[in-house]
């Protein structure tokens, strides 16, 4: 499930565990090598509406974790040739639905002349 409003939210089942949500969106810039803490007001936001869609006031959080991802300001790919180097990187969070055509593109790069 995928709500595009305010928030951007998403959620997905999770097998053995219950269901995981999360925001979309573009967070502050941070250090790859520090485990940084989930923002306190999104566990709220999430937590009231995952309550509010799946109609259960009682719904918390079993565990809370952050998770880091690319993202380029239009969250596009960026897929180009710079010189003799090829760069790629499928961003946003959801590169991975996209992984034949971005490999496709980088080899066509990477053979081009």
């Amino acid at each position: 499930m995928v709500n595009w409003g305010s928030p951007s939210v998403y959620a997905l089942p999770s097998p053995g565990q219950g269901l995981k949500a999360g925001e979309h969106h573009a967070g502050p810039d941070v250090d790859p090598d520090d485990e940084g803490e989930a923002n306190r007001e999104s566990v709220r936001r999430l937590s009231s509406w995952v309550a509010e869609r799946y109609r259960s006031p009682e719904i918390q959080p079993r565990f809370v974790e952050t998770c880091l991802y690319t993202n380029t300001p239009d969250q596009g790919f960026v897929l180009e040739r710079r010189g003799p180097v090829v760069v790629g990187s499928a961003c946003s969070g959801h590169g991975f639905k996209f992984a034949p055509l971005v490999g496709r593109r980088l080899a066509e790069l990477a053979l081009a002349s």
